[in-house]
């Protein structure tokens, strides 16, 4: 029977594709981040690289201990702008590949890193960016070379937790196709990365694919403890501070 994996719509999951030995098996299909939670919770045949703050409102999931998207470094699905001459940030704009982690964890990073209460708000694509408070998701980061005037968003949750920031879970509601997969394809990411992504990155702007090739080693496919922890650390946030009720068991396959 044919798997299907949802990935969200950047180009570290088009990597990750990549990188995957050849598998008839399995069908992709890309979807803003958002959606992917909801999409393998109704398909029982479906696994997806869901935004790991996801799990605070889909605990029955399995998410898999070995295959993830992690991040260690300075490369980042996403960048935060800040507008100059400002001596308090009281609101903060979404926009782009917006998730959970996102809101979530900007919320979060304001307050332990700054000791300030901000409130989130989402925008549409057409929004532009002019001197405001703005966190970009997603590849309009690269595409347009935002990232150039932007602070990593995985750096800063790095410093905060003091481990990698895994931004995307492979998970599934069903704990034996999940299983199935990641047996067949753990050890495809054991040799790294290639040294070049020029083929995926053919319509980047040079500065993007330099940038991109060069950080890529610091972009994990293969999870190891580090990333466990990192995980854990995050999903314990919310709870501590008062965002959610309870802590809750991981069920890591």
């Amino acid at each position: 029977m044919s798997t299907k994996i949802y990935l969200p719509q950047n180009i570290f999951s088009k990597v990750f594709l990549s990188e995957l030995s050849e598998d008839t098996e399995i069908s992709h299909q890309f979807l803003s981040s958002a959606l992917i939670s909801r999409k393998i919770s109704t398909e029982e045949n479906s696994i997806g690289f869901i935004p790991s703050m996801d799990l605070v409102t889909h605990k029955d999931l399995f998410v898999s201990a070995e295959l993830g998207i992690s991040f260690n470094a300075l490369l980042s699905n996403a960048y935060l702008h800040f507008k100059e001459n400002q001596t308090t940030i009281d609101k903060l704009f979404l926009k782009g590949d917006i998730s959970s982690n996102e809101a979530l964890l900007s919320k979060i990073l304001f307050k332990e890193m700054y000791d300030v209460d901000i409130t989130p708000r989402l925008v549409t694509p057409e929004f532009m960016l002019q001197d405001e408070n703005i966190l970009i998701a997603g590849d309009e980061n690269y595409e347009k070379e935002l990232f150039l005037n932007g602070l990593s968003f995985a750096e800063e949750i790095i410093e905060l937790i003091n481990a990698p920031y895994v931004n995307f879970l492979l998970a599934s509601k069903n704990e034996e196709i999940l299983k199935s997969f990641v047996i067949k394809h753990r050890n495809d990411f054991v040799e790294g990365h290639p040294d070049s992504f020029n083929h995926l990155l053919k319509d980047y702007p040079q500065q993007s694919v330099d940038f991109i090739s060069v950080n890529m080693q610091h972009v994990i496919f293969d999870l190891e403890d580090q990333d466990l922890e990192g995980i854990k650390l995050l999903l314990q946030l919310p709870y501590y501070h008062g965002i959610t009720k309870d802590l809750f068991e991981i069920k890591f396959v």
